[in-house]
């Protein structure tokens, strides 16, 4: 018995096809810049405090180039609020990097990224690097406002204009609802 050939479909080779629409690729470049800003968030807390601990830092931690950006980061570690802050990029960072808490620690970590612009370009006069991409003065804050805008959200329902208040028993009924 001889099999024709012509009737069986010829087999394709395998093939992928990836189909990237506007949609997935925003979610792509958030989750990108997500893992990215939570490292640098990472690095520069630990930076922070690895001498504390005896450790060698990634990085040493600048003091600012310009008399007004030094006074402000000497200050800050004068009143222990730099603690604060570098204990925020830990944990904000960690967050953002493990995609735990990412809203939370998105809206965390904006004070901070909006501090380091200010020094960066204000206090050091460096409007020069106000668009460089390689910059991380600038940059923290881009990516942290894009990341925000993609768990936008998750942010809607803070801007009830006539919010009710509950006891946290009712909001945990209802959140699970």
């Amino acid at each position: 018995m001889s099999v024709n050939s012509t009737s069986r479909p010829a087999l394709a080779p395998r093939q992928v096809h990836i189909y990237l629409s506007p949609a997935s690729l925003w979610v792509a470049l958030v989750t990108c810049m997500r893992l990215y800003l939570g490292a640098w968030m990472i690095v520069s807390g630990y930076s922070y405090w690895a001498p504390h601990f005896g450790l060698m830092p990634a990085f040493p931690q600048p003091l600012g180039t310009l008399p007004l950006s030094n006074q402000m980061l000497v200050t800050m570690i004068d009143v222990g609020l730099f603690d604060f802050v570098k204990t925020v990029e830990i944990l904000g960072g960690v967050c953002l990097l493990l995609g735990i808490f990412a809203p939370a620690a998105t809206l965390l970590l904006l004070p901070v990224s909006a501090v380091v612009f200010y020094n960066a370009i204000l206090l050091n006069l460096r409007l020069d690097r106000l668009f460089d991409p390689t910059y991380m003065g600038v940059m923290c804050l881009y990516m942290n406002v894009l990341i925000a805008l993609g768990y936008l959200r998750h942010y809607l329902p803070l801007l009830s204009l006539r919010a009710r208040v509950e006891t946290p028993l009712q909001a945990l009924r209802n959140a699970a609802e």
